[in-house]
């Protein structure tokens, strides 16, 4: 297992309070999103990324 930056330790810390709030609120988090947490953990995502994803996924278009 690769040693963790603390960049990505404060990232994971950030998904796992993340993923509490989920759980408090009776939610679970899609696969997509899933997916997505993990590459911010690992630098890959930034959170702009992460909501961009959310965004074209569930909020409809207005014209």
């Amino acid at each position: 297992m690769a040693k963790l930056t603390s960049d990505q330790t404060a990232r994971e810390k950030d998904v796992a309070n993340t993923l509490a709030s989920l759980r408090i609120e009776n939610l679970s988090p899609s696969d997509s999103l899933k997916m997505g947490l993990q590459e911010y953990i690992e630098g890959k995502k930034t959170t702009e990324d992460l909501l961009s994803d959310v965004k074209a996924k569930y909020v409809a278009l207005r014209r």
